[in-house]
């Protein structure tokens, strides 16, 4: 069956390609395709399986969406990376989209209690791992990116040394995967949020799936939509997002709380950071070239003082 999707052409220099490629991932795409700037067009790798760089100097690099999220936001972020520009959007058809990630998704594990799987495999088939079903290919968030690894794990660690109140916030939620890890593994009330309608529909579509569409609600909106005395947040959004909205964030999370940052390149962190209060504890981990920021605000002062 065919199905239509969106197809935007880059112009990136070959040293930049890999940090195009994370750019892109966190604004939705669902598969590249690398191409010889030759003239004639060659397809160099599968937009599901990717492939080897050309040796060329400069590449035309094909990023594939199944819906708009992200795509308003696609020139602003490729402006950010050294050496890249946007060429073309288009609409195209793709033959058996879904049957070719029937084909190459696998389960995850993440983390020491979560696996990720897609509706078509068997959740009895992992042991006592937390099984969070997501449909691939339709927003961004199939854990399959490091970012969203990150993520997942921090949300698992935090857990036990939360705020015993208060709600848990999936910022700029996507597929929903963040929020429905934290309502399996015990948390309520929870809230996604992002702006992206089409977002939101399929986040809670993946919630009635896994069965906790009573523990989350669904919010379309931005940072502004973060409920005052939230216990943790986990947003996976790019550096420059991360620092805009800190200031209004901030004061949203309850004295002991946590924000867990991820979608930030290495180089990065110092700069998130920096946008946040003094006072609040900051650690990080990292994997591949991206890196997760976790802040703890300060403990309330004990009571009668």
């Amino acid at each position: 069956m065919s199905e239509i999707v969106w197809r935007l052409t880059i112009r990136s220099d070959e040293r930049s390609a890999d940090l195009l490629s994370g750019a892109l991932y966190r604004v939705g795409y669902e598969g590249l395709e690398i191409v010889e700037d030759d003239g004639r067009g060659e397809s160099l790798s599968s937009p599901f399986t990717g492939g080897d760089r050309p040796g060329a100097d400069l590449l035309s690099i094909r990023a594939y969406a199944v819906t708009r999220y992200g795509l308003e936001e696609l020139a602003r972020v490729v402006a950010e990376v050294p050496g890249c520009s946007v060429a073309t959007i288009e609409e195209i058809q793709v033959e058996d989209w879904a049957e070719e990630w029937k084909k190459h998704f696998k389960p995850l594990p993440v983390g020491n209690r979560l696996v990720v799987i897609a509706p078509w495999q068997a959740a009895s088939k992992h042991g006592d791992r937390v099984p969070i079903a997501i449909e691939p290919g339709r927003a961004f968030g199939t854990g399959t990116h490091a970012s969203t690894r990150l993520a997942l794990a921090a949300i698992e660690e935090a857990l036990p040394d939360l705020p015993g109140s208060g709600p848990v916030v999936d910022l700029g939620c996507g597929s929903g995967i963040l929020a429905i890890a934290a309502a399996k593994l015990g948390c309520a009330p929870v809230v996604a949020i992002d702006i992206d309608p089409d977002a939101v529909e399929v986040a809670r579509e993946n919630a009635r799936r896994n069965g906790v569409q009573a523990l989350v609600s669904f919010v379309e909106g931005d940072h502004l939509s973060v409920p005052e005395g939230t216990r943790l947040l986990a947003a996976n959004l790019s550096a420059p997002v991360h620092r805009a909205i800190a200031a209004v964030v901030t004061p949203r999370i309850a004295p002991g709380g946590r924000a867990l940052l991820s979608g930030i390149l290495r180089d990065e962190v110092d700069g998130v950071a920096r946008a946040w209060p003094q006072g609040w504890r900051h650690t990080r981990r990292d994997e591949e070239e991206w890196a997760l920021l976790s802040l703890a605000a300060p403990a309330p002062p004990p009571a009668g003082r």
